[in-house]
């Protein structure tokens, strides 16, 4: 196998802890409990800087504008608003040379961790002023550090099976049935290339699809995925940093294969050490390398609308306004909104080509794993999509699900501070737009 540096990769790992208690997003029960508790486990934000390899590294992690580099942000975060996103895009543009779309904010999705948006009811989570702006100082300081720590690296990729996610609609069926779900664990490793340096692993990415909403205790947490990620540092050793890459979970949660797994700080550790073991099989197995790129590392971004029901009238926003809990809340949500209104949200996606057979899909919604399925046949295995990237717009179901009813395609909606619900005509929009991204 051929030593030859595929690309340049720079990772470096950051603090996002909030300096003081913040509320938690992610679970309405806890709403009217205020900042979190206590802190379980610290949560972090992982920055992977990307660029072809025939460009060397500026010093201070300034990139001239012709630089063709990328940066991928996974944070211990419920998501990424996009209310925050994109002005956030242009300054990291502005500040390091790069092209917005060349970066992906996403979110591991932590049912136990701060709200970075301000754009849904206070029953997902209460934004915190002060933190976010913090977040985001420290994750803009953080990608110059990963850009400026850029080396010559080799790529390897496997997968394996875990069977920890449960699709939880099939679990409300009677009789209930098990429903679709992803199993694959897909691990990405990248090798340091330096000649007359000992070979080290300098990052890796272990993308899956599963809910961290083991515990619904107001403690911070960078539940499963953070114990993993963790655990896997540790035993790596020599500065590498690990990346979850939460893929189209939508309606995956924890399981055993019968139920859904609840519990406290001892249940996410178990199933983060389990999570770990997995990813270390892997490594330990036999890695295929990716061979480079033709033309480099690239990136494409489609925005499509996706249809909503029809909007609410005025009439029973001003009616439903006074009345107590979410339900008031999304009217008064939406009044304050209404002359702007659309009856369409935009749904976003990103291809990250980083190598040949080796790409990133982010998605801006809570996507259900028929997408992410469906996104992994379209490219032949060649794609890890991700949701809670760049920007959040609720949860992109399927027609069927419309039908069904139930939380993801109705009631979340009001959670979400929607308009409306998508129309059914949404998933032919969802599977053109990601059939035209991928046809390359």
């Amino acid at each position: 196998m051929s030593r030859e540096a595929l690309l340049l990769l720079g990772a470096c790992r950051i603090d996002a802890t909030p300096e003081r208690p913040v509320p938690l997003a992610g679970f309405a029960v806890r709403s009217g409990l205020g900042p979190y508790a206590s802190v379980h486990r610290p949560i972090h934000a992982r920055i992977f800087a990307l660029a072809d390899a025939g460009d060397s590294p500026e010093p201070g992690g300034e990139q001239p504008a012709s630089r063709r580099a990328a940066v991928v942000v996974s944070a211990d975060l419920l998501w990424w608003g996009s209310d925050r996103v994109p002005a956030f895009k242009r300054l990291v543009a502005a500040r390091y040379g790069l092209d917005e779309d060349a970066v992906l904010l996403h979110g591991t999705h932590s049912h136990s961790a701060p709200m970075a948006s301000f754009a849904f009811t206070s029953y997902l989570g209460a934004p915190d002023t002060a933190y976010i702006e913090t977040l985001e100082a420290r994750v803009l300081a953080g990608i110059g550090e990963a850009l400026a720590a850029m080396v010559p690296v080799r790529v390897l990729r496997g997968s394996g099976e875990f069977a920890l996610g449960i699709n939880r609609r099939g679990l409300l069926r009677s009789p209930p049935e098990t429903g679709p779900v992803d199993h694959e664990l897909s691990v990405v490793r990248f090798m340091a290339d330096e000649p007359g340096q000992e070979e080290r692993t300098v990052a890796v990415w272990l993308h899956y699809a599963c809910h961290p909403v083991i515990t619904d205790e107001n403690r911070l947490s960078d539940e499963y995925p953070g114990v993993a990620a963790e655990l896997l540092e540790r035993q790596l050793g020599g500065g590498a940093v690990v990346g979850f890459l939460q893929g189209a979970c939508g309606d995956i949660n924890p399981g055993d294969g019968v139920r859904v797994i609840r519990g406290g700080a001892a249940e996410v550790a178990a199933c983060g050490a389990a999570f770990a073991e997995a990813a270390q099989r892997v490594l330990a197995g036999a890695l295929r390398p990716v061979a480079p790129r033709p033309g480099g590392i690239g990136w494409r971004r489609r925005v499509a609308p996706l249809p909503l029901q029809p909007l609410p009238a005025r009439e029973r926003l001003e009616q439903g306004a006074a009345q107590p809990g979410v339900d008031g809340e999304w009217c008064r949500i939406q009044l304050a909104r209404f002359a702007g209104l659309q009856p369409w949200l935009p749904f976003e996606a990103t291809v990250l080509a980083v190598a040949d057979g080796l790409s990133l899909l982010g998605m801006n919604a809570e996507a259900v794993v028929a997408y992410g399925l469906l996104a992994k046949r379209l490219s032949a295995g060649a794609v890890l999509p991700l949701g809670y990237t760049n920007g959040m717009i609720g949860y992109v179901v399927t027609a069927a699900m419309l039908d069904e009813g139930g939380y993801e395609p109705v009631a979340s909606t009001i959670y979400f501070a929607m308009p409306a619900p998508f129309a059914r005509e949404a998933e032919a929009i969802v599977r053109d737009t990601l059939a035209e991204l991928l046809r390359d």
